[in-house]
């Protein structure tokens, strides 16, 4: 009960932006569950790091995909160890992605990837690393779905063990080749929630040039600041080099305004600014509804 309360009294923090309580409530009430802030189904998501408190996110993550209506899907891997000798001493990476399709209202074989990683390391709510990526794409997709002239499918997908040299991320891009779809694009987050400094800028890594405009064409008209890094440390990084068009996005990491809290105990529901979550979430609602409208 008390947690519950605490959760409530937060939907009028961080007003600066003015953005809609209706997400902002709704984007609290997912991180609260999924950081450990409040229960869910008698269970507290305190980390998800272990084998078995990664099942429980899964099993969280395909409720939430079936609560708006669509059919979660499991992507199970096994995936060696970069070293094969390291093998001889431990076992292979095995984990599960959870992804799910918004198809085109127009037919199609296009497909745009939205990808966020759901894991954390050991013993970290991952309130915003990276809870506010998983809360942001889902928001995205859930938005989305009341698009009627949807031009392109939409995946969108949870990866496992990006904490762990991106082995989910690394995984799903191979499935992606396998099945030879055709991809326009893929956008990963990863962090978006902590902005001290109040400017709600973002940080988009190493886009192509098309994917570079379409973000700064949309954030030109609602006012949003971005910048541009060479950063390849998380999930984007697995897609192209497989040789996918993708783009990472997130808090303005590469300038320092980022959380301080990333991979500690103290990464917890009551640190992220949910006014600019739910303004970078409206900001890639605009752009991916452009690109499915192309």
């Amino acid at each position: 009960m008390i947690r519950t309360l605490i959760l409530i009294g937060l939907i009028h923090v961080h007003s600066s932006y003015g953005q809609s309580e209706t997400l902002i409530a709704e984007q609290q009430k997912f991180i609260g569950e999924f950081s450990g802030a409040i229960e869910w189904n008698g269970k507290s998501l305190n980390a998800r790091s272990s084998a078995e408190e990664r099942e429980v996110a899964r099993v969280y993550l395909e409720s939430q995909i079936k609560s708006i209506g669509l059919k979660p899907q499991r992507h199970s891997y096994r995936m060696p160890n970069l070293n094969p000798l390291i093998d001889l001493l431990f076992s292979p990476f095995k984990g599960a992605n959870i992804y799910t399709i918004l198809p085109a209202t127009i037919e199609s074989d296009e497909y745009v990837v939205l990808g966020a990683h759901f894991d954390t390391e050991v013993g970290c709510p991952g309130a915003i690393d990276n809870g506010t990526g998983v809360t942001l794409i889902y928001s995205v997709v859930k938005k989305m779905q009341s698009e009627q002239n949807r031009s392109k499918n939409i995946i969108l997908v949870f990866f496992d063990q990006e904490e762990e040299e991106l082995v989910g991320s690394k995984a799903f891009a191979k499935y992606l080749k396998s099945e030879e779809l055709n991809i326009h694009s893929v956008h990963t987050f990863d962090m978006v929630g902590w902005d001290e400094d109040g400017d709600g800028e973002m940080e988009l890594e190493l886009p192509t040039p098309e994917l570079e405009k379409a973000y700064y064409d949309v954030a030109s008209r609602l006012e949003i600041p971005l910048y541009v890094t060479s950063i390849n440390s998380t999930d984007h990084h697995s897609f192209r080099q497989v040789g996918f068009p993708a783009i990472g996005v997130n808090e303005a990491y590469g300038k320092r305004d980022s959380s301080p809290f990333k991979d500690t105990p103290e990464d917890t529901f009551e640190t992220v600014n949910f006014d600019y979550l739910a303004k970078c979430t409206l900001f890639v609602s605009e752009v991916i509804k452009e690109i499915i409208s192309q």
